[in-house]
C-alpha cells in the first residue's frame, strides 16, 4: 500500500475515509510540546479555529437568551438583536484590523504572519466569548 502525506485538510480527510492512505496533517496536534516550527504554525491555526467555533457558540447561546428574556416585547427583542448584530460585525472588523497591525512587522505572505494573526485572532476571540457570556445571564 503507497502512504503519500496529504496538502489539505480536505484532502486527507477523504483520502483516509476512502482508506489506505496516511496523511501528517491527519495526526493529533502535541501542541504541548512543540518541537519545530510548523507545528507552531499548524497548532497556532487550530487554535484560531477552537477559538472561533466557541465564538460563534457563545453569540448563538447570547440569542437564545435574548429572545428567552424578551419573551412579551418583540420590539425590545428586535432592537437588543439589531444592537448585538451591529457590534458583533464591528467587532470583529476591529479584531481583524487589530491583527494585522499586530503581524505588520512581519513579510505577508510568511508563515510567521499568519502565524501572528492567527495567535491574535484566537487571543481577541477568547475575550470577546467571555464578554458575550456575561451578557444577558440567565
Amino acid at each position: 500500500m503507497h502512504h503519500q502525506p496529504c496538502r489539505s485538510s480536505l484532502v486527507c480527510a477523504l483520502l483516509i475515509g476512502l482508506g489506505g492512505w496516511t496523511c501528517a496533517q491527519a495526526a493529533p496536534l502535541d501542541c504541548v510540546n512543540i518541537s519545530v516550527s510548523e507545528q507552531v504554525e499548524r497548532c497556532a491555526r487550530q487554535d484560531k479555529e477552537l477559538a472561533d467555533n466557541a465564538l460563534n457558540q457563545s453569540y448563538q447561546a447570547l440569542l437564545g437568551r435574548v429572545h428567552t428574556q424578551y419573551p412579551s416585547h418583540m420590539l425590545q427583542e428586535q432592537e437588543y438583536l439589531s444592537k448585538l448584530r451591529n457590534a458583533q460585525r464591528a467587532w470583529i472588523k476591529y479584531r481583524d484590523h487589530t491583527c494585522v497591525l499586530e503581524a505588520f512587522e512581519v513579510e505577508p505572505g510568511k508563515p510567521a504572519h499568519a502565524t501572528l494573526i492567527n495567535l491574535c485572532v484566537t487571543r481577541l476571540s477568547k475575550e470577546r466569548t467571555r464578554y458575550l457570556e456575561q451578557l444577558l445571564p440567565e
